[in-house]
């Protein structure tokens, strides 16, 4: 029996599958959504001080570490497997960002410049196409542009870098690296859509639906790195959050074993 009807994973029939998947995981859902709320209660009414740029590139980083992490809620929420594995990356590869300005003192220059990093390579990517298509925009690339973005002389990072600066190498060539795949529809991702038998050697069908396979590993570690983004935060306007976020912390921890457990037993 499928989990789904024509809508797919818009709803109808699948709203069934998300009551009983809520019932199923209440504890870790109900621990994620408390973290959601407590990081609200902590931005609500915030000032920033525009004239810091420290504070001003945190705040906004955490506004979009808290936009990513709602977004993987809601992709759980209905078992949207590849969904959840794209967003879950964006959101780590954000927060490596966020944790690498609060562990380098001279990484926020380095984050900052990259915005004419990007700025160059477009430019040249534009300049360079012989797509007619692109003559427009080709155009307007003049002598002046070309020496302007010529005398910009920044050089850009790779995440693997930003990790590394940041603290957490070991989560990049581990969960970041195997998210990549699903980012990047590589063929051992796609396996996940083909249901084999019980010897694992022969493929039966396609594999299409929700599923809760992702659901207690993906919003453990989330909620896991999203304490200690608003432990962060909240420093960066001193205060301090720290008890409450270690509580969060441990308790995604705990329930994370327990999912771990249940697993293998």
């Amino acid at each position: 029996m499928t989990l789904y009807d024509e809508n797919g994973f818009l709803g109808a029939k699948l709203d069934d599958w998300i009551v009983q998947h809520r019932e199923s995981h209440r504890a870790i859902l109900t621990l994620a959504l408390e973290l959601n709320r407590e990081c609200h209660r902590f931005i609500d009414g915030r000032s920033v001080d525009l004239s810091d740029t420290n504070q001003l590139t945190n705040a906004a980083l955490f506004a979009r570490l808290m936009e990513l992490y709602q977004s993987v809620l809601l992709t759980v929420d209905r078992g949207m497997r590849a969904p959840t594995r794209i967003l879950f990356r964006a959101f780590l590869e954000c927060f490596f960002h966020f944790a690498a300005i609060h562990n380098d003192p001279e990484y926020l220059e380095v984050y900052l410049d990259q915005v004419e990093v990007q700025r160059k390579k477009l430019v040249n990517r534009i300049r360079r196409t012989t797509d007619p298509g692109l003559e427009n925009l080709r155009q307007p690339i003049g002598p002046e542009l070309i020496q302007e973005i010529g005398d910009i002389d920044v050089s850009g990072i790779s995440i693997a870098e930003v990790a590394t600066r940041a603290g957490w190498h070991s989560v990049y060539v581990t969960v970041y690296e195997l998210l990549s795949r699903s980012v990047h529809s590589n063929a051992g991702d796609i396996e996940a859509h083909l249901e084999c038998d019980r010897a694992g050697r022969e493929i039966i069908s396609l594999r299409y639906g929700p599923t809760d396979a992702e659901t207690a590993r993906t919003i453990g570690l989330a909620g896991m790195t999203m304490a200690d983004a608003l432990n962060d935060i909240a420093r960066d306007f001193s205060e301090d959050l720290s008890e409450q976020c270690t509580k969060l912390k441990r308790s995604f921890e705990s329930l994370l074993m327990d999912a771990g457990a249940s697993k293998t037993s």
